[in-house]
């Protein structure tokens, strides 16, 4: 993940109304919708990245961020993509029942950045 992108993430879920769970996305009135309709007010943590930075970019930090949060680096899964079996387990993590915005803050907090030269906390 590069440091902007972290920023971003984190300038995303600052507003707390911004992230949701159950759904990728969900617009103003609470109904689930995908992470790229116009309508779309909140975001789990994956529709987040897809908003932000694409599909293919956000396929890429999935597995990043799955292997951050859960120590883990998924070697294959969904068809042999580890990306969309990093999705999956950040999807699943994201909707759990203690989990909440300021988790995923933290784990934004405590992820490494690469600045094209070695990583940085």
């Amino acid at each position: 993940m590069l440091p902007i992108e972290k920023q971003n993430l984190l300038s995303l879920f600052a507003d707390r109304r911004r992230w949701c769970q159950q759904a990728e996305a969900r617009n103003e009135t609470g109904e689930a919708v995908r992470y790229d309709d116009p309508s779309a007010v909140a975001w789990d943590i994956t529709g987040g990245m897809c908003m932000l930075f694409g599909w293919h970019r956000a396929l890429e930090l999935f597995a990043q961020l799955d292997r951050h949060v859960h120590n883990v680096k998924r070697d294959h899964g969904w068809g042999d993509n580890p990306g969309i079996a990093s999705m999956v387990a950040m999807q699943d993590r994201n909707d759990e029942d203690g989990t909440t915005c300021e988790t995923i803050i933290e784990w934004l907090e405590t992820m490494p950045v690469w600045n094209g030269h070695r990583q940085h906390l």
